[in-house]
């Protein structure tokens, strides 16, 4: 059984992330899991003195910007972008396998108010994170079919309480037995349904938005982020068979474009 955790990143105001991206970290339960936790625990007690349960989340935006409990007062720039380059090497030294979906906004919204004039800025935005979520599930469809043909996965994604609908209904567009044949995209190695998570909860829910973090400000061209790409590239699996069509089991309405 492999699971797959899910995060994003750039979903806030367009003119300063145009990109959203999802990123999905690939596990094996059985082999990789116990390591990683016990990984991220051992240095949840070497980063903070008194090794605090309720601290252990390591949000790249937080390391990145000095806020949230990596205030920049007391943890400089140097210190962070170390703490973060460890954390973008952790896919690579664990054999982990990274997925990632990219939409650029901009281009994106164009296309679906072609379509969807009346669209609502939240059902637009819903519509690009759906776009996003679905290049990164075919990616590990892509590699499910290359590395384990005769295995499954099962999707984790952040609890986010605007998303959990959709990202639902979504997922049952893909999934569904009913509808197997034809030539679009159905995920025969993915199965059950979404599973939702907190990263307070989740170690790899923590690598997931590492993942989309260091993406997203790669695409951006932001300082240092050069150094934490190049650590986390060998991880990323990029092959994917685009799909001619999808068959979204969801009312206009429920993605808020109607």
């Amino acid at each position: 059984m492999h699971l797959v955790y899910l995060d994003e990143a750039g979903i806030a105001n367009r003119e300063h992330e145009p990109h959203l991206v999802v990123a999905g970290v690939i596990v094996n339960a059985d082999r990789q899991w116990r390591r990683l936790d016990d990984y991220f625990q051992r240095l949840a007690m070497h980063t903070f003195e008194d090794g605090d349960p309720s601290r252990f989340v390591f949000h790249a935006k937080d390391i990145w910007h000095g806020s949230g409990v990596f205030d920049r007062r007391e943890w400089p720039l140097q210190e962070r972008m170390k703490l973060l380059y460890q954390l973008a090497q952790v896919p690579r030294l664990f054999g982990l396998t990274v997925v990632v979906g990219v939409i650029d906004r901009n281009a994106a919204v164009d296309e679906i108010r072609k379509t969807n004039p009346t669209a609502s800025e939240k059902g637009v935005r819903n519509m690009c994170h759906s776009m996003a979520f679905l290049e990164a599930v075919q990616r590990v469809e892509s590699w499910m079919a290359r590395r384990a043909p005769k295995e499954v996965a099962m999707l984790v994604a952040e609890d986010n309480p605007e998303m959990r609908v959709q990202t639902k209904r979504f997922h049952e567009g893909y999934t569904r037995p009913e509808e197997q044949g034809g030539e679009g995209f159905r995920a025969r190695h993915i199965v059950d349904g979404v599973m939702f998570a907190s990263k307070q909860d989740s170690v790899l829910l923590q690598i997931a938005d590492h993942c989309a973090f260091i993406v997203r400000r790669k695409l951006m061209r932001k300082p240092h982020a050069d150094r934490l790409y190049d650590a986390l590239r060998p991880a990323i699996h990029w092959h994917l068979k685009p799909a001619q069509y999808f068959a979204l089991f969801m009312k206009p309405s429920e993605l808020g474009v109607a």
